[in-house]
């Protein structure tokens, strides 16, 4: 009688196999993980973003409702005020944003008739570029991302 021997061990193929599969699935989760993080990051950055638009704009309400506009408040503001919306001045890692608006007055007359108060109409936006997400290429600092609101305000008599 004879007696087969066979070796209960995993061949070298076996492992080879198994480390390419596993390699391929690490690639495949690292690469989501990395997305996700940089879909995060662009979505923090957008919640700052509107979050100093909408302190911005909610200062320009207080002072279109307040009455005391100068005439330079009343040419609107091409150059824009500089905010950081991550890190500081000089830092190596910051985002700097630009908040701008517009007033234009509206004249008295409406759907509904004729008014006897001063309309403004209110547009506030913000304007920043995020490099941390965008790869280094020739268009690298062009994409400006914005974030834009509007409104109509009257300026009450005091």
């Amino acid at each position: 009688m004879t007696i087969k021997q066979s070796s209960s061990g995993v061949g070298f193929i076996e492992i080879m196999t198994a480390m390419l599969i596993i390699s391929i699935a690490s690639l495949g989760l690292l690469m989501g993980v990395v997305h996700a993080r940089s879909e995060l990051h662009a979505l923090e950055i957008k919640e700052r973003a509107t979050e100093e638009l909408l302190n911005y704009m909610e200062y320009w309400k207080g002072r279109i409702a307040d009455g005391g506009l100068s005439p330079s408040e009343r040419a609107g503001d091409p150059d824009g005020d500089e905010v950081y919306l991550v890190g500081k001045r000089g830092e190596r890692y910051s985002i700097k944003a630009r908040l701008f608006y517009s007033l234009d007055r509206l004249n008295r007359f409406n759907d509904y008739g004729v008014t006897d108060f001063n309309r403004y109409k209110l547009d506030c936006w913000v304007e920043w570029s995020d490099f941390f997400i965008s790869p280094t290429n020739k268009y690298a600092g062009r994409v400006v991302k914005k974030r834009r609101l509007s409104t109509i305000m009257t300026e009450f008599d005091t």
